[in-house]
């Protein structure tokens, strides 16, 4: 089969993904000699397709299956703030039932902030990418990264590459990019295990307690999972003040 030019452009941020040997600020002309879909052509250069929005070839919108082969003029396109994964696109037929994360050990420290924020998030830093995507696969849910090869696997539908990389600001990126804020529920999941917290007497728990705490703390949680308890002690001022600083937050472009 002779080969036929596929001239592509990726808009915004997603630039930033190419790969190094095949970045430009233009257009990008791969030659193809064989049918090939359009997931695999895009992904070839290094952007996964989690974070894509929209496809189009030649001005009509188009699915991941696109098959591309004839010339053809594609353009693709980020997501832009907020994100909605509840309602169906071309791209994502199927929806999310609620709002779940998976948290790969790359941003391992961001699986905390979320379950702090009141977020239902799953983490163990054990689990390898075959696990992860998996799991991304049955939950189903959004799997957070920076890996971006673990992002390209077929299974995972709903994906997000982290940018930001220190802990605080890559949950501000993530509630920010899913329009969060008002789903946030400080204090009701547990930090070890991601349980639901509920209100406890302070007798049920006395034994977990050390002689100080027992004395000066008298409202507590616990962990309807694993039985940890909890109480409004010193260490919570950090996380208020991390809650506190979202507001601050400065978006990034997409």
């Amino acid at each position: 089969m002779n080969s036929f030019p596929v001239n592509i452009h990726f808009h915004g941020w997603l630039t930033t993904l190419i790969q190094r040997v095949r970045r430009s600020n233009g257009l990008l002309a791969p030659p193809l000699n064989r049918r090939t879909s359009i997931k695999d052509l895009i992904e070839s250069f290094g952007v996964p397709h989690t974070e894509i929005e929209s496809i189009q070839v030649n001005g009509h919108s188009v699915s991941f299956g696109y098959i591309i082969g004839e010339e053809s003029f594609v353009e693709v396109f980020p997501p832009q703030p907020p994100v909605n994964v509840l309602i169906p696109n071309l791209l994502r037929p199927r929806v999310l039932n609620a709002i779940r994360f998976l948290v790969d050990a790359n941003v391992g420290k961001l699986a905390g902030k979320l379950r702090m924020a009141g977020f239902d998030t799953l983490y163990n830093p054990q689990w390898h990418d075959t696990e992860l995507a998996d799991i991304a696969a049955k939950s189903p849910c959004i799997l957070l990264s920076r890996d971006i090869q673990l992002l390209k696997r077929k299974k995972i539908e709903f994906g997000h590459f982290v940018r930001e990389t220190l802990p605080n600001k890559q949950l501000a990126e993530v509630i920010h990019f899913y329009d969060l804020s008002r789903e946030i529920r400080p204090f009701s999941r547990c930090m070890r295990c991601n349980g639901s917290l509920t209100p406890v007497p302070k007798q049920e728990i006395l034994e977990q307690l050390e002689p100080l705490t027992r004395k000066y703390y008298h409202s507590f949680h616990q962990c309807e999972s694993c039985n940890q308890a909890y109480w409004s002690g010193s260490h919570r001022e950090p996380m208020k003040q991390t809650l506190k600083e979202l507001t601050r937050y400065r978006p990034l472009s997409y």
